[in-house]
């Protein structure tokens, strides 16, 4: 029997949107596997000190569970 689960992750880049996901989503892989589905929740843009913007990326990751014998330790 499969379990899934979800997470809510906040990505953010000087760059872009899609900076801000490829950020959240190396992140997310470095101990989530089986992700199949990212859902954007939202999106916002801040104007730095500097002058720079910094996008900001609110998505829910959902994922596969695995059972404990099958773990990657």
């Amino acid at each position: 029997m499969n379990h899934g689960k979800s997470n809510e992750l906040i990505g953010t880049s000087t760059v872009s949107f899609e900076g801000a996901i490829t950020c959240l989503l190396q992140r997310a892989n470095k101990t989530l596997r089986g992700i199949h589905t990212v859902e954007i929740v939202n999106k916002t843009v801040s104007v730095l000190a500097n002058g720079e913007f910094e996008y900001c990326v609110r998505a829910l990751l959902k994922f596969d569970m695995v059972p404990p014998d099958i773990l990657h330790l």
